[in-house]
């Protein structure tokens, strides 16, 4: 299957299990990857053939942003589902990065890669 790619991604958001980490914004690093058949698209050369990407940043930045979470894993999963909800694709890839987690610790970032399809 095709995929359609954004990279890279940045938002301030209140992601974190203690209150005082959530209270405070921090930034998250978005990789999101959608499973698109790009053939209609490829062979018309027209923009309503394919996936709007604007369109799918924009999807992203509501979830991410729009309220706060504890998890990584719940802010992940909750911009994979509002993805496959708002976009005719087949599944969505979401690497999220918390650069600031572990940094104390030496850690360049954590975060959490989930995978979700429409079927199954």
């Amino acid at each position: 299957m095709d995929r359609i790619i954004l990279r890279g991604a940045r938002f301030s958001v209140h992601l974190g299990v203690p209150p005082h980490e959530r209270s405070v914004v921090q930034e998250v690093i978005l990789d999101v990857e959608v499973e698109f058949d790009t053939r209609k698209a490829a062979a018309s050369d027209h923009f309503a053939d394919t996936v709007d990407y604007a369109a799918i940043h924009e999807t992203v930045h509501q979830a991410a942003t729009g309220r706060p979470y504890s998890l990584v894993e719940s802010m992940a999963g909750h911009i994979a589902d509002a993805i496959l909800a708002a976009h005719p694709v087949e599944g969505v890839r979401v690497l999220l990065r918390k650069p600031a987690a572990l940094r104390d610790r030496g850690v360049d970032w954590t975060g959490v890669e989930i995978i979700r399809r429409r079927h199954g």
